[in-house]
């Protein structure tokens, strides 16, 4: 036969080849276009009811309704947010696992774990910022203390008698407090949890004594008078909040501490899937529907685009690091 009507071996062979180069490419997920065609994973590194679990649901749900396709929290708790943080950083970059992460999971938790399963930039592309959040100061109702000043000379009567909850290592409850302990000599006892809403649980039950936690976890116990709310942990005061006086003004001059909640992806995952998610969250975190909701919950809504959120968690690493030095905060 004629070779006009039989293409050669080597024309089929390349012909395939370049059939092939127009198909998706099986286990590196969809394109950006089409992304997402199966549903998205949020990993949280606390427990269900705390700050980053709210948010994270808040987020997921308007991204479920925006792209038809299910976008699930899963809690992964345990070790400060590593354990959840290690599970995202070795994850297929696809674009269907993401981190929503804290100060602890990306700032802090180096200084704080001897031995980190995780490199906390390597490891990851920043999507975007959600929200920055100021800290509540919160006594258990059966500790006699009106005030932090009040707080300060109970705790320095009873050294090392007083507990304090927190969410768990390299959170920043457990930094703020340190910070709040370096800054007034007072001696607390940590007890860390899995998670703000059992540490809460304790602090209700009067089992711990003290915490400085996230807002949007603490207020709505403090709003029903479970708790007593002393005072923010940040510079200026909570305008939802405004009766409510700032540390540094309660009796710890210069005291500020705040903590943020970011959506990191592992590495690998391309940009155009990470900048599709950003414009998404961005629009709706901007959004008036959006700011109310944060503002409501006691967040202070951020956005901006990944080198904004990059620049600002470096700027975080930088001052969380020198806390933990001065805090005297060794790595365990």
């Amino acid at each position: 036969m004629s070779s006009s009507i039989f293409p050669s071996r080597r024309s089929v062979i390349l012909g395939g080849a370049a059939a092939l180069g127009t198909l998706p490419l099986i286990g590196r997920g969809a394109s950006a276009a089409d992304w997402p065609t199966k549903p998205v994973k949020f990993v949280v590194p606390f427990a269900a009811g705390g700050t980053t679990d709210i948010l994270a649901r808040l987020v997921a749900q308007k991204m479920s309704e925006e792209y038809g396709q299910q976008f699930i929290v899963e809690n992964k708790t345990g070790a400060g947010g590593n354990i959840a943080a290690d599970f995202v950083a070795k994850a297929d970059g696809d674009g269907y696992t993401f981190l929503v992460g804290t100060p602890g999971t990306h700032a802090i938790n180096k200084f704080v774990f001897k031995n980190m399963p995780y490199d906390q930039v390597k490891d990851f592309s920043s999507v975007i910022i959600i929200a920055k959040v100021p800290n509540l100061f919160s006594v258990t109702n059966s500790l006699p203390a009106k005030s932090v000043q009040e707080f300060i000379e109970l705790a320095k009567g009873k050294p090392d008698q007083f507990f304090y909850g927190t969410p768990g290592l390299g959170s920043t409850a457990h930094l703020s407090t340190e910070l709040f302990k370096s800054m007034t000599g007072v001696k607390l006892t940590h007890v860390p949890f899995r998670g703000s809403a059992p540490a809460l649980t304790d602090l209700i039950g009067g089992r711990v004594h003290l915490m400085i936690d996230n807002l949007p976890a603490a207020q709505p116990f403090a709003e029903s008078n479970q708790i007593r709310p002393l005072a923010v942990s940040t510079a200026k005061r909570w305008e939802p909040m405004k009766d409510i006086p700032t540390i540094a003004e309660a009796g710890v001059p210069g005291y500020d501490a705040a903590s943020w909640f970011t959506i990191t992806s592992p590495a690998k995952t391309s940009k155009e899937i990470t900048g599709k998610l950003n414009a998404s969250v961005d629009k709706y975190i901007k959004s008036e529907e959006g700011k109310a909701r944060l503002i409501k919950l006691g967040a202070d809504p951020v956005g901006g685009s990944p080198a904004d959120m990059d620049a600002y968690v470096q700027s975080e690493s930088e001052k969380w690091g020198k806390v933990a030095q001065f805090a005297g905060i060794k790595p365990e």
